[in-house]
């Protein structure tokens, strides 16, 4: 056994450290069926002492460590860049430690999960406002706050998850702990504010996607879940991409108070239905897009109030509405009531064997999105040629689009962009051709879409660098996002590769 191995077997025993073959690969991949990076040691720490003496050890060594919540990131954000290193594997850290019901405020070990999380809420009539990412039933809470987080739910209203941080314990890159916000001051007995103290160096950890600090606990807001809500699902006129414009526009203007607001484009609804993956579409005659919405409320008249506005807007847009009962397709229903959130954030996931998504998650204004969508139209015929070479191999073409797009705070939406493919092993053969095509692609998709100013917020392996390589930083901003990481980790010891470090 090697050195390293004898002494971090001494920090966290035995049982929780590895170097087993089929260990190490179990870690070396995320979501995505092309990255690959295979870790030396696989580690499950159980608090942050154990992560700081990890870290003062890996710093002597010059070992790199990659933090890993749940695994969900769909871009090698959570597996090593390259093979080698130590994953930091944060599922150990999954405990509830304090509920503050007198200042709304729950603090958690990082490793738990969003449903986990909320699951206990739920018994004292809360929740955490956005539930997280769409992968929230297995997504950690650390990782969410790592990515900026959206999509499970709440983000009409409460926006990203991180709008909701209180404080954060982290475990310097060198090994130092700290902690932000209200506890910055060491005679604070309980996390109440993340603002003061000086500067808002929370700020600095959220959507850094594991290059500054290793997240070890985390205070959120909570809010008292309204008693009353009511959702509901229209089908959309036959140009449903300007009408969903539209209609999110209309719903920020007005100022009207929604939880949820999700439009589904057409594509998505035809190609889901014909695969069966919308079985309460299947009777809809005109398979176009989808909107639906969800509203909160504290009393009959209020939620009927936002009902009428909504319903305005909607109908005003030529929308139809579908029945109340989830029977009827009302998606929205189902969503809400049943934690659909967390079960169709990508829709064309295994729709046949081995499809998975090659994809990517920006915010972008409301009125930008039918322009990039036509150009990824473009995109896909000027790369026929690619797509037709897995279409002979894999017996089915890749499709190019978007999936559910989300309002999300301000007048913005949270856009899922890109292509679904076919991993490289098919039918018991290995198509290396297969991989290196879908490499390509998938970064000039990235690339493509960059370029129409979006904002990625899950930037992992692939989206840091290639921000680099095209040049989408100006060398200003990125010089001192340098100057920051080196300062914090002068040996570029966490998540090493990321944005080039």
């Amino acid at each position: 056994m090697s050195e390293v191995y004898q002494k971090l077997k001494k920090i966290v025993s035995e049982k929780f450290v590895s170097n087993d073959l089929y260990m190490r690969h179990a870690y070396s991949r995320n979501v995505d069926p092309v990255l690959q990076g295979i870790p030396e040691y696989v580690v499950r720490p159980k608090d942050a002492k154990e992560i700081s003496e990890i870290l003062k050890i890996v710093n002597e060594e010059n070992i790199p460590v990659i933090p890993r919540g749940a695994g969900c990131c769909e871009f090698g954000g959570s597996k090593p860049i390259g093979d080698g290193g130590i994953v930091l594997d944060m599922k150990r850290m999954e405990n509830i430690i304090n509920l503050d019901e007198e200042n709304l405020i729950i603090t958690v070990e990082a490793g738990i999960s969003w449903s986990k999380l909320n699951e206990y809420l739920s018994q004292f009539g809360l929740y955490t406002g956005c539930m997280g990412p769409g992968s929230g039933l297995t997504a950690s809470v650390g990782g969410g706050i790592s990515h900026h987080s959206v999509g499970g739910g709440g983000c009409a209203k409460y926006g990203a998850c991180t709008n909701q941080l209180v404080s954060l314990e982290i475990v310097l890159p060198t090994g130092e702990i700290i902690e932000t916000g209200s506890q910055a001051n060491k005679y604070s007995k309980f996390p109440f504010n993340r603002f003061g103290n000086g500067p808002d160096l929370a700020s600095l950890f959220c959507g850094d996607n594991g290059i500054f600090g290793v997240k070890t606990k985390v205070s959120l807001q909570v809010f008292p879940r309204p008693d009353f809500a009511n959702y509901k699902t229209f089908l959309l006129p036959r140009k449903s991409v300007e009408a969903s414009v539209n209609i999110f526009t209309e719903i920020r203007k007005k100022g009207v108070d929604v939880y949820d607001a999700i439009y589904i484009m057409d594509l998505l609804v035809s190609v889901g239905c014909q695969y069966g993956l919308f079985p309460l579409w299947d009777n809809l005659k005109r398979k176009r897009g989808v909107f639906f919405y969800v509203i909160e409320a504290n009393s009959e008249v209020e939620l009927e109030e936002k009902t009428k506005q909504l319903d305005n807007i909607l109908l005003t847009n030529k929308a139809e509405e579908l029945g109340p009962e989830i029977a009827d397709g009302n998606f929205a229903k189902w969503h809400y009531t049943e934690q659909g959130h967390w079960l169709f954030a990508h829709n064309l996931w295994g729709v046949v064997p081995g499809f998975e998504p090659l994809d990517a998650e920006c915010h972008t204004p409301i009125n930008s999105y039918p322009a990039i969508l036509k150009d990824l139209d473009q995109w896909d015929q000027e790369h026929s040629e690619e797509m037709n070479m897995i279409l002979e191999i894999a017996g089915f073409r890749p499709i190019t689009g978007s999936g559910p797009i989300i309002l999300i705070d301000g007048n913005n939406v949270e856009f899922t962009c890109g292509f679904t493919s076919f991993a490289s092993y098919i039918d018991g053969k290995y198509y290396d051709i297969i991989r290196e095509t879908n490499i390509k692609l998938w970064k000039s998709i990235l690339e493509r879409v960059t370029k129409w100013g979006v904002q990625w917020y899950m930037m992992g392996e692939i989206m840091s660098r290639l921000m680099i390589e095209i040049g989408a930083y100006s060398e200003e901003y990125y010089n001192f996002l340098k100057s920051i990481k080196k300062t914090l980790d002068p040996n570029l010891i966490l998540s090493r590769g990321k944005f080039n470090f």
